[in-house]
């Protein structure tokens, strides 16, 4: 008996001393954080607070965004670089801004596309031209010849220097052969105020910030950047349909920091798509004027790398613009 006892005095000895277990995905007493580099009330920011709504039931753990702006989302993109790659830290990144900050060498951003973790994509798009609804230019064409005839006058505003929202410009600059001035803010809430006060001529922007002006009657659109016409302003013609060879897609991707864990991803991924497809989120969406477009990790990585090759070229342009 005395023997006995000694065996299991040693047994639990040695189990006080065992590794733990790597604990579970999610850690239910830790929140997610979504870390938005952008300002408050743009695309960005509302999709990644209504996804974040869903996912916490999802995956029964609560949920924090976070908004990291400035330079054009590099903040935000540093620290979810340097966070840890547990899961519990991601980002709603607009990809187009994303690879600007890391492709365009003079930023001297500490991150390239290996310091991230690809894990679902979430929201694919394009930016409209819009005007106040007073505005002179009723199509892209007379914005294009008001800036041929007097150069770097027309203000054009942006969500961001390099931005999703400048690039597009960049290429309608190249492909019309036409100078603007831009003006760059802080995202999409501060683009708008300032397009509504007549500080710019025209704006570079997202639907689910700008739809809502329109149908108020504050605002107009006069070209869409996507490839075909979005449903949610269907008579709203293209930059190709007026003639203008441009298209420029916007994505928004959910991604982590370099290093996590593969079943921490799949199950983020899982939990993403899911949620998309349910009926009650796609509503959400589409009163947002916002369309998802789920992308698996694998998927993800590929179209980021065939997106960051395309976006090297135009912030070549949009660097020597300004030497």
């Amino acid at each position: 008996m005395r023997n006995l006892f000694k065996g299991l005095a040693l047994a639990a000895a040695l189990w006080s001393f065992a590794p733990a277990t790597a604990a579970a995905f999610p850690d239910a007493d830790k929140p997610i954080t979504i870390i938005v580099p952008f300002s408050p009330g743009g695309t960005t920011d509302v999709s990644a607070r209504t996804l974040a709504e869903f996912l916490e039931p999802e995956l029964g753990v609560s949920f924090e965004v976070v908004n990291r702006p400035g330079a054009t989302t590099q903040i935000g993109s540093t620290a979810l670089s340097q966070a840890e790659p547990d899961g519990h830290t991601l980002s709603l990144a607009s990809l187009p801004s994303l690879v600007m900050t890391y492709v365009d060498e003079a930023r001297q951003a500490p991150y390239d596309r290996s310091s991230f973790t690809p894990i679902a994509h979430y929201i694919s798009g394009a930016n409209l031209l819009a005007v106040q609804a007073d505005s002179p230019y009723k199509s892209v064409n007379d914005l294009v010849e008001a800036a041929r005839k007097k150069p770097r006058t027309i203000r054009m505003g942006t969500v961001g220097l390099m931005s999703n929202g400048h690039l597009p410009g960049i290429a309608l600059e190249d492909t019309a052969g036409v100078q603007f001035a831009f003006v760059h803010f802080n995202g999409a809430a501060p683009l708008v105020t300032a397009l509504l006060a007549g500080d710019v001529d025209v704006a570079i922007n997202g639907t689910q910030t700008t739809i809502p002006h329109i149908q108020a009657g504050k605002m107009r659109a006069i070209g869409f950047f996507g490839e075909r016409r979005t449903a949610f302003l269907p008579d709203l013609p293209t930059l190709r349909d007026q003639q203008i060879d441009v298209a420029a897609p916007s994505s928004f991707a959910v991604i982590g920091p370099a290093g996590m864990k593969a079943e921490t991803v799949e199950i983020l991924s899982n939990a993403i798509k899911t949620v998309i497809a349910k009926p009650e989120f796609q509503d959400r969406l589409t009163a947002l004027s916002l369309e998802s477009n789920y992308m698996a990790p694998d998927d993800l990585a590929t179209y980021w790398a065939d997106f960051e090759a395309r976006q090297a070229r135009l912030i070549g342009l949009a660097r020597s613009a300004q030497q």
